[in-house]
């Protein structure tokens, strides 16, 4: 996942700096600041090493709080060692309901689940009234699965008939037989979940072949896709945390660690809910008010505050509350189309087609 999230590390430690430049993170308990460390391992994006490295904050390092790694299966084997040596975890990028099923009690999440990672885009077609049927492709991935099967029931819900789910491999290069199947069903949408290599490779064909859906979703569209499609990626539309000129949260905090940081959010979309994640660290620890680690669970979970993503807090079984929202690519630049009272554009119904 190095092409997704490579630059993560350098946000950690503008967040770290920007609170240690304040004199660090008041602990009652000392009656004082203290500085914030992160120690960062190289994960791999490998299960077998993200498993190690993570026993090794629990018990060699002996951490204060552990981040999750990014994507579901990476955090579903990093838990682990939260919950083995009672170390506070908070997931960040990991949304698949099988995390929050184990019953763990030392484990929160950033976001919402997978599930309802949609949910604002279906409410937007619903109230558009405009979009009657869709066609679902799926890479059978753990994330890019839970996301279609809640979506499947959210476009049911919004109205929508579902006129066929294509679930294939991740591996796959060869869309030609979907692609054709979808000319001949003619959907208004055509929704693509799945990881940004695949969507790149599936929306390239679908190009090449004239596949002109009244709208494209791809449930990840960051400005790698945008970016190896060129022009085609423009009306596109797919989820996003936060983008500039959003009225949500703290956005001046936002932008200076991104400029800390030299991240561009639309290359690395994901960032906005590190940021979050920062922000209930520091809330969980000034709450509090000490560095016990019971203490700081019970702290963690009765949490309820807002963040740079909006009001946050925590189910029963762990999972978080903050959720994405639909945004279009219009002209290269990311447009979030709803809710009005966020949004930073207008969605563009029914897309042009490629001629």
């Amino acid at each position: 996942f190095s092409s997704e999230i490579g630059p993560f590390e350098r946000l950690m430690n503008a967040w770290a700096d920007m609170i240690n430049e304040q004199g660090g993170i008041m602990v009652k308990e000392y009656g004082k600041k203290l500085p914030v460390k992160f120690t960062i391992y190289d994960d791999r994006s490998d299960q077998a090493t993200v498993k190690k490295y993570y026993e090794r904050l629990a018990t060699v390092d002996k951490v204060d709080l552990l981040l999750g790694p990014y994507s579901s299966p990476l955090t579903f084997a990093a838990s682990t060692a939260g919950e083995n040596h009672q170390v506070p975890f908070i997931a960040i990028c990991a949304n698949s309901p099988k995390i929050y099923s184990r019953g763990f009690n030392w484990l929160v999440g950033v976001i919402d689940l997978g599930p309802r990672y949609t949910y604002r885009y279906w409410e937007m077609i619903q109230s558009e009234g405009k979009a009657k049927t869709v066609s679902f492709v799926v890479e059978d991935t753990i994330h890019p699965l839970g996301v279609f099967k809640g979506s499947n029931a959210l476009a049911e819900k919004a109205g929508l008939k579902v006129l066929s789910s294509d679930i294939v491999p991740a591996d796959t290069r060869d869309f030609t037989p979907i692609i054709t199947k979808l000319k001949k069903e003619n959907p208004d949408i055509v929704y693509v979940s799945s990881n940004i290599p695949f969507a790149i490779n599936f929306m390239k064909q679908a190009k090449e072949m004239k596949l002109n859906p009244k709208e494209y979703h791809c449930i990840h569209h960051s400005g790698i896709l945008r970016d190896a499609l060129g022009s085609a990626a423009d009306y596109i539309i797919g989820q996003s945390y936060w983008v500039e000129g959003m009225k949500l949260g703290d956005t001046a905090l936002i932008n200076d660690l991104l400029k800390r940081a030299k991240i561009s959010e639309p290359m690395y979309p994901w960032s906005p809910a590190y940021v979050a994640a920062f922000q209930i660290l520091q809330a969980t620890i000034e709450k509090a008010g000490t560095l016990d680690k019971k203490a700081l669970m019970e702290s963690l979970k009765g949490l309820r505050m807002g963040t740079v993503l909006g009001e946050e807090y925590f189910h029963e079984t762990g999972y978080g509350s903050l959720n994405t929202y639909p945004s279009q690519i219009q002209e290269g630049v990311y447009k979030v189309v709803y809710p009005a009272d966020v949004a930073t554009g207008k969605h563009i119904y029914p897309r042009p087609e490629w001629k």
